[in-house]
């Protein structure tokens, strides 16, 4: 790709709509991740039930199935990212909207069959919205700007996951079920507005230059880039301990005692200003001490905080005590956030950038969801004080791949790097 291309468009509109898209896809997600696990504990439903529903938001890690006919086919008119996005925006409204349907004192019955159908639904529209997103970054973020970018990005998509989650408890027993789900369908109709007048100025790629539209060619295509696999060791770690000690963290506050209420706005409030501003600094960080350093720094942090959660599992439940773990948690998971996609949009081929984004992100999200699946089992065998230091064990041992990875980079991770001057 001609790097004028990336001066085509303001850096304010840029950051602008990237922030409302990923903000949408944080949403159903926070609820997902965030409100549901300690949601269906209070109604009594088992940790193995509460770990393997994860299951359900599998297209995340599926979707490089069918990114390549994402990432080549669309409206040259509306514009080739634009044109996936407008219509799976209006998809995901009308899922909340028919959630806010659900009466929740049935979802220790037949309403949990319900509300897992349509969050399946939503997951596979926010998963195919991503591919076309991600697309749309690598394609309008130069590199000096993935730093930045991505901080934009992870903070935005941190506050929708917050809202989703913490929001969400915390609007239920002043509004009611329906009322906070009509809020956030409003919410992603608002976020849409910006992408509806954003003019895209497609990179259609010219047929047989991109490569045909099967994901097994592009995904060989893409490992077998020289030194390609030891990134991969890495994205296959990078995120197992925070995905397995995070799944349990507020299924156990509830264990403690811990009012919904109380986490519902630990996480809105404490939760969404802690990963902003870690995602901030992770930004700021990154050119200043480098790719390398910064992806490995910011995973011993994150590792470390999951401790926390071991610590008031001791019963050390005190509102600050919780506040000041959380605020560590969600910090540092901001800024490795920050650090590692701004090396998966390093990774990308120009021509394919959201396929191998898709790819990817893939890849990382199909290994968190196995460990994330996992969770409810340890806990159950084992409890939670073991549960959160076997976490920061597996978080730390992602020190090992990125050590062999810094020996020897990819190409176009190290060709990003040349242009960004890190």
């Amino acid at each position: 790709m001609n790097t004028s291309f990336y001066h085509q468009y303001n850096v304010r509109t840029k950051l602008g709509v990237l922030s409302c898209l990923y903000l949408s896809q944080g949403l159903p997600f926070g609820f997902f991740s965030q409100a549901l696990p300690p949601l269906l504990r209070s109604y009594g439903v088992d940790l193995e039930v509460i770990g393997f529903i994860s299951f359900l938001f599998f297209p995340w890690a599926l979707k490089f199935l069918w990114a390549p006919y994402v990432d080549q086919y669309g409206s040259q008119k509306l514009g080739r990212r634009k044109s996936w996005i407008l219509p799976l925006q209006c998809v995901c409204i009308g899922l909340m909207l028919l959630i806010s349907l659900i009466d929740p004192d049935t979802l220790t019955g037949e309403g949990l069959y319900y509300l897992a159908g349509l969050l399946f639904l939503a997951g596979l529209a926010t998963a195919t919205q991503d591919i076309a997103t991600d697309g749309l970054a690598v394609q309008t973020l130069s590199p000096k700007e993935r730093g930045i970018g991505n901080s934009i990005q992870v903070g935005a998509y941190r506050i929708g996951m917050v809202f989703g989650g913490g929001g969400v408890l915390f609007l239920m027993d002043r509004i009611g079920w329906n009322h906070t789900f009509v809020l956030m369908a409003l919410l992603l109709a608002c976020a849409t507005i910006p992408i509806l007048f954003f003019e895209e100025r497609s990179d259609f790629p010219v047929r047989g230059d991109a490569g045909p539209a099967n994901v097994w060619d592009v995904f060989r295509r893409f490992v077998a880039q020289k030194d390609m696999w030891r990134w991969i060791m890495v994205l296959l770690l990078y995120k197992a301990g925070d995905s397995f000690g995070s799944a349990m963290s507020k299924p156990m506050l509830i264990d403690l005692g811990v009012s919904l209420e109380t986490i519902g706005w630990l996480s809105a409030g404490v939760g969404v200003g802690a990963t902003v501003a870690g995602a901030v600094a992770g930004g700021l960080m990154l050119p200043m001490i480098g790719r390398v350093r910064a992806l490995a720094v910011f995973a011993t942090l994150q590792a470390l905080s999951l401790l926390g959660y071991g610590w008031l599992a001791l019963g050390n439940i005190e509102t600050l005590d919780i506040v000041i773990v959380t605020t560590a948690e969600h910090f540092t998971g901001g800024m490795t956030t920050v650090a590692l996609f701004a090396l998966m949009m390093d990774a990308c081929r120009p021509h394919v950038a959201g396929t191998d984004y898709t790819v990817q992100a893939s890849i990382q999200a199909g290994v968190g969801g196995v460990f994330h699946m996992a969770s409810g089992f340890f806990v159950v065998q084992w409890g939670y004080q073991t549960h959160f230091v076997v976490a920061a064990g597996l978080g730390l041992l992602i020190l090992i791949p990125v050590y062999f990875w810094s020996k020897e980079v990819p190409k176009n991770q190290q060709l990003a790097w040349k242009n960004s001057e890190v």
